[in-house]
């Protein structure tokens, strides 16, 4: 997917009455328009505030569940009453400076008012820089 794809992705999304995704989101002028929040735990600690439990794993599909549940009723409680909104959850095991055991894959899970969707994309390993996994799940985010 192009630079230029992906921007109109981007602007489609803000766009919509229902908005999703981070990063990218951001560069388009208006953001704060859109987006009411972004949550980051990226540290254990923060993963363990966010969900006031230790999950059974921080790389999974049902941890990636509960934390579009969590961004879903907090952006119901920031929006007017009758906005349409939707959480986010995404957790990932990408490539990183020391060899893993496991495979890198991320989760993503988004919920609406009357709709989950949940998917988890496994990579191949050793295929892709750090970047270019950085790269694939961004873009998968915003699909």
């Amino acid at each position: 997917m192009t630079d230029a794809c992906i921007r109109a992705v981007v602007e489609s999304i803000h766009s919509s009455p229902t908005q999703a995704a981070l990063g990218l989101l951001m560069s388009v002028p208006g953001a704060s328009n859109t987006v009411l929040e972004a949550v980051v735990p990226y540290s254990r600690m923060s993963m363990i505030q966010l969900l006031a439990k230790i999950p059974a794993k921080y790389c999974s599909q049902q941890t990636a569940d509960e934390m579009a549940l969590l961004a879903y009723n907090r952006a119901l409680k920031l929006s007017s009453p009758g906005s349409p909104v939707l959480g986010v959850g995404f957790t990932g095991s990408l490539a990183t400076t020391r060899p893993k055991q496991g495979d890198h894959r991320f989760h993503l899970s988004t919920r609406t008012s009357d709709r989950h969707w949940a998917s988890t994309v496994t990579l191949s390993k050793g295929l892709r820089s750090r970047d270019q996994e950085e790269k694939v799940s961004s873009y998968f985010l915003l699909k």
